[in-house]
Formats: structure tokens, C-alpha cells, sequence
């Protein structure tokens, strides 16, 4: 179903809802198997997405390549995400690129009986490509800044289609292709055995035209904040909140995250959880586990199962390798 170029991560676990933009949770497999509670962590190539700043906390060089794809097919708004990223974390640049497609319905049933139902379908797929430029202020401050070049199609329609066929009916939508440039920015704080952080994502809110007159899908900017605690020298805590609340092609959504990793065996080894939920809207309640493993030195396999604990989450896994220098 899916190919593996060296990770496969079935990303997203976002709740359903009409199409606007894209969510923040699409790739990323540690940060997944943490519940998504990641800014303040950020310590391999993912950082590059999640908060460049963490570049300068992680390891000298880190590779992470991975794809995949999350799916709701539940009424009234089934809605599909799929997330593509090949990011290499430095110390002082880095390099980033990602693919995010984001599908979405909403079934609206008529208010007369005689009438028609209708479907408001959206489709976004943006590629960015990024250079992550890296600078400590003072010892333990940290910031750090994605430049990207973002090539956005995106396409919505209102159609009246049978019940069963919105997502495909969404999947099929015409597109109309534009480019923008756009800024990712992040923070770190590494104060002893705490870390904090803080990132925005989609500074300039890039908007991208459709095949409609006058209408258009933008990418709204996020503000996320995080903590993480080094408890002992092998169990990490960490925390997220989002500062803003979201419009995407999964609905409205202000996460709040918890995760946990607890590395073993002279650091080959890890296991993580995490729990996560919308505090706007739909609960969109998810738990997740994770594992790691190394198979040689600097070569990792890693792995997360996610479990939506009401009917507004999905279940989701992946699989993946990551190299860490």
C-alpha cells in the first residue's frame, strides 16, 4: 500500500471536518509516538518541521526520511492526510523537504426534505522546500528560522453527491497550481534538564487560488509552545499546547499534547506514549505507543500505534528508520 524509502509513517490522526487548510500533525514518527508533544524536544532531523531551533540541541548530523497516510471514512466529513518528509539536521543550517495533501468533505443535509443534500470538498497538496538557517543568542538560547519555497494546488467545489462517495468525490476535485514563499520560526531554551520551546509555523499565511473565482485555500499560521523535562538521564516528559486555534481541511482544532520517552540499553532502545486532544470543537481524543531500536550504530527502526479513543480520532501506525550521527 504504501513505499518505504527509509521510514513509512501513517501521520496525521486529525479529526474530521470541511475543508480549509492543513494541520500540523502530518509527519514526524517520534513526535507522532509521543502524542505530537514535540516543540520543546526536537532533537533529529523532524526539528526541520517541527521547531528548527532543536537543531542546535540534537545530534551532529541526522537524516529522517519518511511517508504516509491517515484516513477517516465516517460521516458527515470524511477526510484524508497524507505527509512526505526528507530533512537533514546540522549544526548551523539545515536543509528540509516536505509534501503535505490534506482531502476533506462535509456532508450538509438539506433543510427541506425535497431538496437536494450537499458536499463542500477541499483539496490541498503543498511542497515546500527549505533552508533552515540556525543561531545561538547566548548559552542555552537558541533560534532558528526556515526559509521555504512553497508550490501549493489546491481545489473546492460544492457538489450533491451520493452519501458514499465524498471523499473519492473530494479526491477528484480540479486543482489550480501557485507559488508562494513563507517562514517557519522556533525557539529553544535548554536550561539544565528543562527544555522550551516555542514555534510558528506558515508566518506569512500563504494563500493558494483554486479553480473558483475568488476563492482560495491559505495555510494558517500556527503558534505552538512546549516544555520537556529530562526527569532521569533516560526518561524524557514533554507537554504541548497551540497558542492559536487552527482552521484546516480537518476543522478547527487547538491541540493539547502529553508524551513521554524512556530510552534503555545504553540508549539502543526506546519506548514512548503519548495522549493528545482538540480543546476547540471535537474531542478527537488519541493515545499512542511507541518503540525504537537500534539496528547498528547510528541506525535506528522505529515504529508508533495510535489509538482514537472517540469517534471523532482515527487509529493509526508507522514504521520507519532513522540515521542519527
Amino acid at each position: 500500500m504504501f513505499r518505504v524509502a527509509v521510514g513509512l509513517v501513517m501521520g496525521g490522526l486529525v479529526c474530521v471536518g470541511t475543508a480549509r487548510g492543513q494541520g500540523f500533525e502530518a509527519v514526524g514518527i517520534r513526535a507522532l509516538g509521543m502524542g505530537g508533544a514535540f516543540v520543546a524536544v526536537a532533537d533529529d532531523a523532524s526539528a526541520t518541521y517541527w521547531n528548527p531551533a532543536g537543531l542546535v540541541t540534537g545530534d551532529l548530523v541526522s537524516v529522517v526520511m519518511e511517508t504516509g497516510v491517515a484516513q477517516a471514512d465516517a460521516l458527515p466529513a470524511p477526510s484524508r492526510l497524507g505527509g512526505t518528509l526528507v530533512a537533514l539536521g546540522t549544526w548551523p543550517v539545515g536543509a528540509t523537504f516536505y509534501r503535505l495533501s490534506s482531502t476533506a468533505a462535509r456532508h450538509v443535509p438539506a433543510r427541506d426534505p425535497a431538496a437536494r443534500s450537499t458536499a463542500s470538498l477541499g483539496r490541498l497538496t503543498t511542497t515546500h522546500v527549505g533552508v533552515n538557517v540556525l543561531q545561538t543568542l547566548a548559552p542555552g538560547l537558541h533560534v532558528g528560522t526556515t526559509l521555504k519555497y512553497v508550490h501549493g494546488s489546491a481545489g473546492a467545489d460544492v457538489v450533491s453527491p451520493s452519501p458514499g462517495d465524498l471523499l473519492d468525490a473530494a479526491g477528484r476535485v480540479g486543482r489550480a497550481g501557485s507559488q508562494r514563499f513563507d517562514m517557519d520560526a522556533g525557539a529553544i531554551a535548554d536550561i539544565k534538564r528543562v527544555k522550551l520551546g516555542l514555534t510558528v509555523r506558515n508566518l506569512f499565511e500563504p494563500s493558494f487560488r483554486t479553480e473558483r473565482a475568488g476563492e482560495s485555500l491559505e495555510l494558517t499560521r500556527q503558534v505552538r509552545a512546549g516544555v520537556a523535562v529530562r526527569a532521569t538521564d533516560s526518561l524524557l516528559l514533554s507537554m504541548d499546547a497551540d497558542v492559536t486555534r487552527t482552521p484546516d481541511l480537518a476543522g478547527d482544532t487547538r491541540v493539547l499534547a502529553v508524551g513521554a520517552e524512556q530510552r534503555f540499553w545504553q540508549q539502543r532502545a526506546a519506548v514512548r506514549g503519548g495522549f493528545r486532544l482538540n480543546t476547540v470543537g471535537d474531542t478527537c481524543a488519541v493515545a499512542t505507543l511507541g518503540a525504537s531500536i537500534a539496528v547498528r550504530n547510528g541506525l535506528f527502526a522505529d515504529g508508533y500505534v495510535a489509538l482514537g479513543l472517540d469517534d471523532t480520532a482515527r487509529d493509526a501506525f508507522g514504521i520507519g528508520l532513522r540515521v542519527a550521527f
